[in-house]
């Protein structure tokens, strides 16, 4: 853990932490656990650390984002669930989101030395309490290896710069089907930014001149990514290889009313705009499955 509450209620992060300021009682952010914890300063091998000693009541419980390894659902949930426990007293980690170089129609000069260094930061591998974020977000792979690699106190710090000065908590950018849509019917989407939205997709539609996936319904909320013929021979992905997956999938959210019912779209241009994932479920299933064979 790279954050801990204070016996004030003030949450302190590793790198400002001084114990003749802050004291020695710290306990886990989660509202639901507030184990007590012990500072671990740097070493050669590890960074500095918060975490529980595994005796008495400094364990995390279940339900904690720290109990065990969260699955991406978990981690948007959790980051959400922090960043709106703690707003006012959590660092700031700010990343640029650049998602230019997954657009087929995109044309710059310096689109070739922009993706080389975009390359470069996403192949940065967190190792054993890494709290290095990446600088920058260009691709919808990137996002979910951000969700599954950085322990949500992290992520909760972050904000994404979305361009004209603005930063948004990533939380705000990363919803469900349900949230995309009422967002957008609300009119309280952010303007001219794109939303990456998970959900479970349901069925894949190919008509003559355009392509259909649709999520499965959450709450009766439908939502719908279209791709047009002129994109297909950028989308490789089939029906097999979708329908029953967990996906996220980035793009600007629109509306399609029809008869009275209030449809959530999001046009995409290709398989880049999105990435399949597993759950925490799914590979608990996997898992028993292997062990009966």
């Amino acid at each position: 853990m790279q954050t801990a509450l204070l016996h004030n209620g003030n949450a302190v992060n590793t790198k400002e932490y001084d114990e003749s300021i802050h004291g020695s009682r710290l306990f886990c952010i989660d509202k639901n656990c507030q184990a007590p914890l012990i500072y671990v300063g740097k070493s050669s091998t590890m960074n500095a650390h918060f975490k529980t000693t595994g005796k008495g009541d400094s364990r995390h419980v279940k339900g904690c984002g720290f109990y065990e390894r969260l699955d991406i659902l978990e981690s948007v949930n959790k980051t959400k669930e922090y960043q709106t426990q703690m707003s006012d007293s959590l660092s700031e980690t700010i990343i640029r989101l650049s998602m230019n170089r997954i657009d087929p129609d995109y044309q710059s000069k310096t689109i070739e030395r922009e993706t080389k260094e975009e390359k470069n930061e996403e192949k940065k591998v967190k190792l054993k309490n890494e709290t290095e974020t990446p600088q920058s977000i260009s691709s919808v792979k990137g996002v979910v290896k951000l969700l599954t690699e950085y322990e949500p106190d992290l992520l909760a710090t972050i904000l994404i710069n979305v361009g004209n000065g603005r930063k948004i908590p990533i939380s705000e950018l990363i919803v469900n089907q349900q949230d995309a849509h009422h967002l957008l019917w609300l009119d309280r989407t952010l303007p001219k930014v794109g939303y990456f939205v998970y959900g479970l997709i349901d069925r894949v539609i190919k008509r003559e001149k355009v392509m259909y996936i649709n999520f499965k319904k959450e709450d009766d909320v439908p939502f719908t990514i279209v791709i047009f013929q002129e994109y297909w021979k950028e989308f490789s992905y089939t029906e097999e290889d979708l329908v029953g997956q967990h996906a996220l999938v980035y793009g600007h959210l629109r509306k399609n009313e029809y008869e009275g019912n209030q449809k959530t779209e999001m046009l995409i241009k290709g398989d880049k705009y999105l990435e399949k994932f597993k759950t925490k479920k799914q590979l608990n299933n996997i898992n028993t499955t292997k062990e009966d064979e």
